[in-house]
C-alpha cells in the first residue's frame, strides 16, 4: 500500500515538474518574441510613418516570421490610425493591412479565442478593412450571445456602412441609448437621413438620434430635432427640447411659449432653459412667474434663464427683494451669488 501510495505520489510530482518546465519555456519564448517585436518595431518606426505618409516610396522590410510580423505592424498601425490625416494616408494605412494582416484576420475570426477574435475586430475597425466586411457581417450572424463582441462587430459593420445595423436600430431591438449613438456616430450621412425619413421608427431609436444630433451639434440635423417638440410621446419631446438647448437654437420662439405653461414640470423648465439661452427678453415677465414654480428645477432654471437676459442683473434684484413667492426670492438670492454653468 505505502509503495503505490509513493508511486502516486511520484507521478504526480513529475507531471507537476514537467508542466512547471513547460510553463518557464513558453514564458522565456514569450519574453524573446516580445524582445524582437520591440527592437523591430524601433528599426521600421520612423521608415515606416514616412512611408505611410507618402514621404518615402520604399516600403520598409518587414519580418519573415508572421507573429512577429503581425506584431509589429499591428502596434505601429495603431500608433499611426490614431494620429492619421488626411483621406490618402488613411488608404495607405488600409492597403497595407491588407497585405499583411487580413488573411491573418480571416483565420482568427473562424478559428482564435474570444479575446484573439474581439482584439481583431477593434484593429480590423482601426485599420479601415473594408475588405473583411462580408466576414464580420458572417461572424456578427453567427454570434449568439450580445456581448462585447457583438456590440464591436455592428461597431465595424456601422463604420463599413452597412445595411444590418439599420435593422439592428429599427428592430428596436433592446440596446442602450449609448451604444446606440456609437453606431450612429460611425453611420455615413446617407445612412442617418434613411433612418431619419423613416416615420416608423421604435420611440428608443428617435430617443437615441435626437440625443446624438443635439450633442455633435451638426446643423443638417436640427429640423429633424426641432419637429419632434411636438411628438406625441412625453420623453421624445423632453429629448428634443433638450438637445435644442444643446443647439442653441429654435427657429421660431414662438414654439417656446406653450411650454412655459406646460403642465409637465420638464417641459416648464427645459423651456426656461431655452428661453435664456437664447435671451428671450420676451418671456421675462413668464420667467418671473416660473421663478416661484412649485418645482425646484423650474425655479432654477428660470432664475437662472432670468439671470442670463440682457439686463440679469436687475431682474434677478427685483425677483430678490420684490417677489411675491418666498421660494422665488430665496432663488433669486442664490442665483445672484451662484455661478452657473451656463455662460452669457
Amino acid at each position: 500500500m505505502v509503495t503505490v501510495v509513493l508511486w502516486i505520489s511520484g507521478v504526480f510530482l513529475l507531471l507537476q515538474v514537467a508542466l512547471l518546465i513547460y510553463l518557464s519555456l513558453m514564458k522565456q519564448k514569450g519574453i524573446r518574441t516580445d524582445q524582437e517585436v520591440s527592437g523591430v518595431y524601433q528599426q521600421v518606426l520612423s521608415p515606416y510613418l514616412a512611408y505611410l505618409a507618402g514621404e518615402n516610396d520604399h516600403e520598409p522590410d518587414l519580418p519573415s516570421d508572421e507573429q512577429v510580423r503581425v506584431k509589429v505592424l499591428e502596434k505601429l498601425l495603431s500608433g499611426y490610425a490614431s494620429n492619421i490625416k488626411g483621406a490618402e494616408n488613411e488608404k495607405r494605412m488600409s492597403h497595407t493591412a491588407e497585405r499583411f494582416l487580413a488573411d491573418h484576420y480571416r483565420g482568427i475570426l473562424l478559428k482564435g479565442s474570444w479575446a484573439e477574435r474581439v482584439n481583431t475586430l477593434f484593429f480590423i475597425e482601426d485599420f479601415h478593412l473594408k475588405t473583411l466586411q462580408s466576414e464580420v457581417k458572417k461572424h456578427y450572424l453567427s454570434l449568439k450571445d450580445e456581448d462585447e463582441e457583438y456590440r464591436q462587430s455592428l461597431r465595424v459593420l456601422a463604420s463599413f456602412g452597412d445595411e444590418s445595423v439599420l435593422q439592428v436600430l429599427k428592430s428596436g431591438e433592446a440596446i442602450s441609448i449609448g451604444f446606440m449613438k456609437e453606431c450612429l456616430r460611425r453611420l455615413p450621412g446617407s445612412s442617418l437621413e434613411q433612418l431619419k425619413a423613416d416615420q416608423e421608427l421604435p420611440v428608443p431609436v428617435k430617443l437615441g438620434m435626437i440625443s446624438y444630433f443635439g450633442e455633435t451639434g451638426f446643423y443638417e440635423h436640427l429640423p429633424y430635432v426641432e419637429a419632434h417638440i411636438q411628438h406625441k410621446e412625453k420623453e421624445v419631446r423632453l429629448k428634443s427640447l433638450a438637445a435644442l438647448c444643446q443647439y442653441r437654437y429654435i427657429s421660431s420662439a414662438d414654439k417656446i411659449s406653450p411650454f412655459l405653461t406646460s403642465d409637465l414640470w420638464e417641459e416648464r423648465m427645459y423651456a426656461a432653459r431655452l428661453s435664456g439661452l437664447l435671451q428671450l427678453t420676451r418671456y421675462s415677465t413668464s420667467l418671473m412667474q416660473l421663478a416661484g414654480d412649485p418645482n425646484w428645477w423650474v425655479r432654477f432654471a428660470a432664475c437662472e434663464a432670468l439671470k442670463q437676459m440682457p439686463d440679469g442683473e436687475i431682474l434677478l434684484t427685483f425677483a430678490a427683494e420684490g417677489h411675491e413667492d418666498l421660494y422665488a426670492r430665496d432663488m433669486a438670492k442664490q442665483l445672484q451669488t451662484l455661478r452657473t454653468g451656463v455662460g452669457r
